[in-house]
C-alpha cells in the first residue's frame, strides 16, 4: 500500500471518529495517530484508555508496515554492488503496550508524564541481490559463498522503551502529545535460504541492535 493512500484512509478515519466524539461526556478512551512512522513506511495507531478518576493509563499499540517502493528511504543500496539492502517488498506487524502515569495526582487526560513500554515487531523482507550465503561444505565446516538469488529475511525485534512527554489539549477531545525518551532494542535476523544481510544500518532500521533516542508526536481524538 502507498503512503499517500495510507495519509488518505487514516484522514477519512480520523474524521469519522471525531464526529463520533463529539457526543461522548468523558474521556477514558484516546485514539492517537503516530505521524512520524510514515517516514519509515509504517502505521503506528495508539489507543490510550484508563479506568475513570485516573491519572493512570494503559496504552495498546498496534504497527502495520509496507512498502514496495524503489524510492523508500530504508530501500536503498549499501553503497556495494555486492551485500546490497534494495529489497522488492516488505511487510511487517507489530504490537506494544505501555503504561502511563502522569504526575498531576488527579485525574487527568493532559500535563506532564512519564511512560513505560514494551514492543514486538516482526518484518519479512524479499529481496533479489548478489549476496553471501552460509554453505556447509563437504569437511562439515562452514563457508560464506557469494551469490545473485531470490531471498527472504525474517526480522524479530524486541524494544523497551522509557519516556517523558507533555499531552496538551488546545481543543475539546483533541489532543496533542510530544515525548522523547532512550530505548533498548533487540532484532535477530534468520533467512530460509542462509542469506547472511541484516538491516542494522541506523537505528530506525527494521533490524537495528542497541540503544536508541525515541522522540516524536502523535494526535489523538477522544472516542469515550
Amino acid at each position: 500500500m502507498k503512503n499517500k493512500y495510507i495519509i488518505t484512509l487514516l484522514f477519512i478515519t480520523v474524521c469519522s471518529l471525531f464526529s463520533h466524539a463529539q457526543d461522548s461526556k468523558s474521556e477514558n478512551v484516546v485514539l492517537f495517530f503516530n505521524p512520524q512512522y510514515l517516514f519509515t513506511n509504517g502505521v503506528r495507531i495508539d489507543v490510550d484508555f484508563r479506568k475513570s478518576d485516573s491519572n493512570k493509563w494503559w496504552i495498546i499499540s498496534p504497527y502495520y508496515y509496507s512498502d514496495g517502493s524503489d524510492r523508500s528511504f530504508l530501500n536503498r543500496g549499501s553503497g556495494s554492488y555486492y551485500n546490497s539492502t534494495e529489497y522488492e517488498s516488505m511487510q511487517g506487524y507489530g504490537l506494544g503496550v505501555s503504561r502511563k502515569i502522569f504526575f498531576k495526582a488527579k485525574a487527568t487526560a493532559k500535563g506532564l508524564y512519564v511512560l513505560v513500554g514494551l514492543t514486538y515487531r516482526h518484518f519479512n523482507i524479499e529481496a533479489n541481490n548478489y549476496t553471501y550465503v552460509e554453505i556447509t561444505g563437504d569437511d562439515g565446516l562452514k563457508y560464506y559463498d557469494l551469490r545473485n538469488t531470490d531471498y527472504t529475511i525474517n526480522i524479530n525485534s524486541y524494544n523497551g522503551s522509557l519516556v517523558l512527554g507533555h499531552q496538551f489539549n488546545p481543543a475539546p477531545r483533541f489532543y496533542i502529545d510530544l515525548y522523547m525518551g532512550f530505548g533498548l532494542r533487540y532484532s535477530a535476523h534468520s533467512s530460509p535460504e542462509n542469506a547472511t544481510i541484516e538491516y542494522d544500518r541506523g537505528n530506525i532500521d527494521y533490524g537495528y541492535n542497541g540503544t536508541q533516542f525515541i522522540g516524536g508526536g502523535r494526535l489523538g481524538i477522544t472516542l469515550f
